[in-house]
């Protein structure tokens, strides 16, 4: 895995410092203390001194000590990176302790605007400002893009980030989760109730997870692994609210969508996918390939289960 000097560390800390500074005087609410080298979350004040100083082995220290990471805050994740790369901790362990990093960077991801009232304020009223650019900045350098749909800022926290920065030092098993992840975020799979893919790259995926779960049954994050693949196959079966497979106005299977099923059958003859498409276009032809309650019973119980 990559290796961080303490003294790189504390440039990118002063970087970061410094960003904040400057989005504080744009009103941005940024609350660091600054002063005394410390972290604060609420009265909890975590000394930075002595975190660069912990050796961690094990998943639930390094959890307790993430929960006393501020999460509105960027530097935290300068923080959880640091004690993660100095634990000494076995390979399987680092997984574990992984998946805790991994929950902490997706909570700062997904609370950060929150937490941040003066950031949003900001963004609204200037989205193009420079305050806002030296944010997206600041934002890149932990792996996390800054993103708008339908006039809503949002956060996506980059798999290709994780991958260079902690693949190194995770199990095979892990380091493949995560290539595929930052493979197939490189596409995104669907937007706004639309499939975004084609579906030879549908099935494509639903296959690339179908063996990675047959390579790595005990993984440590198989279920995460499992969504994937359910959530493919399920649009892959039933399609989107914007991407039908079902003509809205017959309720009847679309051809292109029989055509599919029936192709992927005879490319994957011997896949566990194979026999749950085979199961599903047998339900069709029982309804004359017409939309029954059955289709949403079938997805339940062979799918989503």
């Amino acid at each position: 895995m990559s290796k961080y000097s303490n003294n790189t560390f504390v440039m990118r800390t002063i970087f970061i410092l410094l960003i904040s500074s400057f989005l504080f005087s744009c009103n941005f609410n940024q609350s660091k203390n600054s002063d005394n080298g410390s972290l604060a979350k609420g009265d909890s004040v975590v000394d930075m001194e002595k975190l660069m100083q912990m050796k961690l082995t094990n998943a639930d220290d390094y959890r307790k000590l993430l929960d006393k990471l501020d999460q509105g805050e960027l530097t935290s994740l300068d923080a959880a990176s640091m004690l993660f790369r100095n634990s000494v901790a076995d390979t399987i362990t680092r997984d574990s302790m992984f998946v805790v990093f991994n929950d902490f960077y997706n909570s700062v991801a997904g609370s950060y605007l929150e937490n941040n009232e003066g950031v949003n304020s900001q963004l609204e009223k200037a989205p193009s400002s420079e305050a806002v650019k030296q944010l997206k900045v600041s934002l890149a350098s932990y792996g996390i893009f800054l993103s708008s749909a339908e006039g809503t800022f949002y956060l996506e926290p980059q798999t290709g980030y994780l991958l260079k920065n902690f693949g190194p030092a995770l199990s095979p098993a892990y380091r493949e989760y995560l290539t595929i992840g930052s493979k197939e975020q490189q596409a995104r799979f669907a937007e706004d109730g639309t499939i975004l893919i084609s579906s030879d790259s549908l099935t494509s995926r639903i296959m690339t997870w179908e063996k990675f779960m047959a390579k790595y049954p005990d993984f440590i994050s198989i279920k995460m692994a499992q969504d994937q693949y359910s959530q493919y196959m399920g649009a892959f079966l039933a399609g989107m609210d914007n991407s039908r497979v079902f003509d809205p106005a017959t309720n009847r299977l679309n051809d292109s969508s029989k055509v599919a099923f029936e192709s992927f059958i005879v490319k994957n003859p011997e896949s566990n996918s194979t026999e749950v498409v085979k199961a599903y276009l047998d339900l069709l032809k029982s309804t004359n390939f017409n939309y029954t309650d059955r289709v949403d019973s079938f997805l339940l119980e062979k799918v989503y289960h």
